[in-house]
């Protein structure tokens, strides 16, 4: 899908899941790799599993819940070399996963809006001109398949999330011409190990077996119903990545990928 060799990619969020997940992809059609997280041993964990493969890796640690911190972040990972592609994936919810809207106040909104959508959007302005200049480059976005297949609980994640396809698109409008792409991508529900954890304790109050295989198909048919019959996974959300980086993709801007196994459309 195409040779990244000479590329460098800076991947939010990247020590465990969709991010970890990404960057083993990117690693190995050649680019070199700048990791990023907030929990230090974790994050050494996964450049020491690339330093072993052979990857050129380095690392930032710190959070990205506000404007200062992201560009202090966006600034470390700058000084490591001229990043090509960048992958905003760090966020999630700040509310918590069962907070419904009159329990997640303005506060609340105000701080998922930074953490997701500001965080995004201080990373570009720093990196982007970077790219601009040489005439290539890729910035990716993850959002969330709610931002099509509203739920009842986490409005103030939905939104940041909504708020990061609006902004992907108009990015794309002002990059028309420059070389440089912009994408979103929306996953589905994804078995990483946090949700897999919540779904084998969930299940025997609710019934749905007891190996991992049981749970998934029986949880995935009765809360998160979509047209496949199974959980995403971080390969699946990984591989659409690879395909909005490579080199060839320079035809894609400006796109909204649903990888959610078609739960916007089940009805």
């Amino acid at each position: 899908m195409g040779d990244l060799t000479g590329r460098r990619a800076f991947i939010t969020g990247s020590s465990s899941g969709i991010g970890a997940e990404s960057a083993r992809r990117l690693a190995a059609a050649g680019a070199a790799i700048i990791l990023h997280g907030r929990d230090e041993a974790k994050l050494a964990k996964v450049e020491e599993e690339f330093r072993q493969s052979g990857a050129d890796v380095a690392s930032v640690l710190g959070p990205l819940d506000n404007i200062d911190q992201a560009r202090a972040i966006a600034q470390q990972a700058l000084a490591i070399g001229p990043i090509d592609i960048l992958l905003n994936n760090a966020g999630g919810s700040v509310s918590g996963g069962d907070t419904g809207f009159f329990q997640s106040g303005p506060e609340i909104w105000l701080r998922c809006y930074e953490a997701n959508m500001l965080s995004a959007v201080t990373m570009t302005h720093a990196i982007a001109p970077g790219m601009i200049e040489r005439g290539w480059g890729r910035i990716i976005q993850i959002a969330s398949g709610i931002v099509d297949n509203p739920i009842p609980t986490i409005p103030d994640y939905k939104a940041a999330k909504a708020a990061l396809v609006a902004f992907t698109t108009s990015l794309a409008v002002e990059l028309g011409g420059s070389g440089v792409t912009a994408n979103v991508i929306s996953p589905g529900f994804i078995a990483n190990e946090g949700l897999k954890a919540w779904l084998m304790s969930a299940a025997p109050a609710n019934g749905w077996g007891e190996s991992w295989e049981e749970i998934e198909l029986n949880a995935g048919r009765e809360v998160w119903p979509a047209l496949v019959s199974r959980l995403g996974r971080t390969a699946d959300i990984a591989r659409a990545v690879m395909f909005l980086a490579a080199t060839d993709a320079d035809y894609v801007t400006g796109a909204h990928l649903r990888i959610d196994g078609g739960l916007a459309l089940k009805k």
